[in-house]
């Protein structure tokens, strides 16, 4: 079985401890992020003053004139893949988050404390800055305190791991604490 995930350490044997580092992930969104919207700005800037159109137009016109893109194109064709695979990397997330919100009983409050912690186009300061961002999302709540911010990243990053590599985790807790029982 193959191995997915973000790999923050050389992989050595059968135990990579970060080779599902969601901390890491999150931490490098921001800026994967930027620079995507960098590059598809870049791509969209070139076509409209090399050919006068925009890339879907173009794409539209070769492939209606029968030329073959990895051919013809060849040039562009690894610029365009690693913009792709950036493009997947970050859906993919997106869309583990959106899961999580849509879905998760907590979903909502996970949702505002990763997006302002590691989503949102603004990097806050620090902390005390996410609190007052987090305050209007909600109302009953007339501070969030600090531990409470912590204690809900975590889960939000519990939540959002279980989306993306499964429950690994949860099920070896699971297995732990039932051979501890078991045992006695």
């Amino acid at each position: 079985m193959g191995r997915s995930g973000i790999v923050t350490k050389e992989f050595k044997g059968d135990e990579n401890t970060s080779y599902h580092d969601i901390i890491a992930l999150f931490k490098i969104y921001r800026s994967v992020n930027w620079r995507m919207q960098i590059k598809i700005n870049q791509v969209k800037h070139r076509f409209q003053m090399e050919y006068g159109t925009d890339v879907d137009s173009f794409l539209d016109s070769i492939y209606q004139a029968g030329m073959d893109i990895n051919q013809d194109l060849s040039g562009e064709k690894e610029r365009i893949e690693s913009i792709n695979r950036s493009n997947k990397f970050l859906k993919l997330i997106d869309e583990a988050v959106e899961l999580m919100r849509k879905y998760h009983p907590n979903g909502e409050r996970y949702y505002w404390v990763l997006y302002y912690s590691y989503m949102s186009a603004y990097k806050a300061e620090n902390v005390d800055e996410i609190l007052d961002k987090l305050e209007p999302h909600f109302p009953k709540i007339t501070r969030i305190h600090r531990a409470t911010y912590f204690r809900w990243r975590e889960q939000a990053f519990e939540a959002v791991s279980g989306i993306l590599w499964g429950y690994e985790g949860e099920n070896v807790k699971l297995l732990e604490q039932f051979q501890k029982n078991y045992k006695e």
